[in-house]
């Protein structure tokens, strides 16, 4: 009886240790298939590729080898999407597993994508180590798609650090790997991107013959690097004087442009053409026409040009003013670049925590996975005794049938242990219940701990913010006294601070807002995260130094003309619900 109880026992834990392991293959078997079909649409629909990464299980939750693809994956996606890469966390997952890998073309890619992340972040030395490092990866494998790419981005780096003799050597391999691809679009962008390059460091004419090489094979006046092209030879013919050449490309590059993104740059360019050649008044019509201003380096190129506009005039206290703008401006980029690089370390910083605390949970998971196994095995046990001694119950009950008093005794005996262990189990069962219903107390406590303290952080951030003091200010002044100080008025870098107060506050909500809504204004960006912090139409005069009515009419023009929403929708309500 013993040997068949044990082997019953041995039989059961055998199932179950197959089906957990069968269910494990399973998920690995589906994860990998996942990841694999993945990195076969990045290639064609990169922002499908992206989308389904994103909703892929958490990366604590993989294997190491499915954890390194999905890091490689994500980060191949972000560069692909133009989505900044702001950590080097996920590359170093996929780098500590290549490195000792055979998978050479993933080990290629993810030193590339290294390559790629410290040339962004401006550490150069590191960037142009990782090239080289994934040069030597790639040297066994068959893909001339990354060994054009390598080369391409290599040949940048090494023009930018004026190592020209090796920039021209890669720009003449990726040239080999693009004729090899027969890809006549990566050709021409080769072209535009190593005439740039030679632009830029003062070959005119080798920049020249590189452009003319790239419109040649733009055959097509409408294909996309024409008009481009066009434009990057009128500056080569400006910078050589030629400025009867470069009006003529530049003319030819206006009429083929179609929207604004291209207009811009060619408006811009005619007007600085048209400014050596002091043709003032039609130099200042086609600066005029470049509005751009969402971008310092835009706006720093606008002060610069104009500053040289009113010194060739005579105007020169205006070009002063202009120069002035111009230096402020490079101050502040710089400072703008600090402070990015701050926020970059801050987020490796959070990374690693979030990293910390997921091997942690992770670890407490298995544990909990070992315990349920533990537990479900010793349930299956009980229940197959219970089984057995239930047989070997009847078989003696079946021996005792002769004997109707004893049967109806043991009967009653069995009735009574069957009436306690229904009881034992009720109070089990609400012992389980009672305790379930204490953690979930204590989750929704510790929930609303958690939102009391991010709104009392968020309290703290703002009132340490300028517009706090200027709101104090205002309910210290007289009606009078606010009409006449101008003290009160928020200043641009007032709003800009503002903006980043109210970006960390809730949740990127000027980020969030811009990408929804492009065409919205540093002016209507204020005005909303004045909405947003509760700031009454009153007080809004005096803080952006307007009136009742150009308030409303500013309003209106937000909520319809940028916003699109209808008359009956409330501006308000939208932005402090956005």
């Amino acid at each position: 009886m013993k040997n068949k109880t044990l082997i019953i026992i041995v039989i059961i834990a055998a199932t179950a240790a197959a089906l957990s392991l069968g269910i494990y293959q399973k998920r690995t078997h589906q994860i990998n298939a996942s990841l694999l079909q993945i990195e076969q649409l990045m290639y064609e629909r990169p922002d499908s590729a992206w989308k389904i990464l994103q909703h892929m299980p958490s990366i604590s939750q993989l294997r190491k080898e499915e954890q390194a693809l999905h890091a490689l994956l994500f980060t191949q996606a972000q560069y692909k999407n133009y989505i900044p890469v702001k950590s080097d966390s996920l590359l170093r997952i996929a780098e500590a597993y290549y490195r000792t890998s055979n998978d050479s073309l993933h080990k290629a890619w993810t030193l590339f994508y290294l390559a790629q992340y410290y040339r962004d972040s401006d550490e150069k030395e590191k960037a142009l180590s990782y090239f080289q490092q994934a040069n030597i990866a790639s040297r066994n494998i068959e893909n001339n798609q990354f060994k054009f790419l390598l080369n391409l981005h290599w040949a940048n780096l090494l023009s930018d650090e004026d190592a020209e003799n090796k920039g021209i050597e890669k720009y003449q391999t990726a040239n080999k790997y693009a004729i090899l691809l027969k890809d006549t679009l990566k050709q021409i962008d080769l072209y535009g991107q190593w005439g740039w390059c030679c632009l830029l460091t003062g070959k005119y004419d080798c920049a020249d013959s590189l452009f003319n090489m790239g419109l040649k094979l733009s055959t097509s006046s409408k294909m996309t690097y024409y008009n481009y092209l066009l434009n990057c030879l009128s500056l080569t013919a400006r910078e050589k004087k030629d400025y009867k050449r470069a009006l003529e490309l530049v003319n030819r590059s206006l009429s083929l442009a179609k929207d604004s993104t291209e207009l811009y740059p060619l408006w811009n360019n005619k007007g600085e053409i048209l400014l050596e050649m002091n043709q003032y008044d039609s130099a200042h019509f086609y600066l005029s026409k470049d509005t751009r201003d969402y971008d310092p380096y835009f706006k720093a190129t606008h002060y610069l040009n104009w500053s040289i506009y009113e010194e060739k005039i005579k105007n020169l206290p205006k070009a002063l003013e202009y120069s002035k703008r111009y230096a402020e401006l490079l101050d502040t980029i710089y400072q703008k670049r600090l402070e990015s690089k701050v926020v970059n370390l801050q987020h490796k910083y959070d990374y690693s925590l979030i990293q910390s605390e997921n091997k942690l949970l992770k670890i407490k998971r298995q544990r909990l996975y070992i315990s349920l196994t533990a537990i479900c095995m010793a349930v299956l046990t009980v229940a197959v005794i219970f089984f057995y001694k239930r047989r070997e119950e009847k078989r003696k009950l079946a021996e005792q049938m002769r004997s109707k008093d004893d049967l109806m005794k043991e009967m009653r005996l069995q009735l009574q242990e069957k009436t306690i262990d229904l009881h034992a189990a009720q109070e089990k069962i609400i012992e389980k219940e009672t305790a379930l219903d204490k953690e979930l107390s204590q989750r929704e406590k510790m929930r609303s701990e958690y939102s009391s303290k991010e709104a009392a952080m968020r309290k703290e951030i703002l009132r340490h913010s300028e517009i706090i003091r200027k709101m104090e200010q205002l309910n210290k002044m007289s009606q009078q006294d606010k009409i006449q100080s101008r003290s009160v008025v928020l200043s641009d870098e007032e709003q800009d601070n503002l903006a980043e107060v109210i970006n960390i506050c809730y949740n990127n909500f000027t980020d969030r807002l811009w990408k929804k809504f492009p065409t919205l204004t540093k002016a209507d960006i204020s005005l909303c995260c004045l909405i947003k912090i509760g700031i009454s139409n009153s007080n809004m005069l005096y803080l952006l130094d307007t009136n009742k009515v150009a308030l409303k009419k500013r309003k209106n023009r937000l909520k319809h003309d940028k916003m699109g929403m209808d008359e009956n929708d409330s501006l308000d309500e939208f932005i402090m619900e956005f």
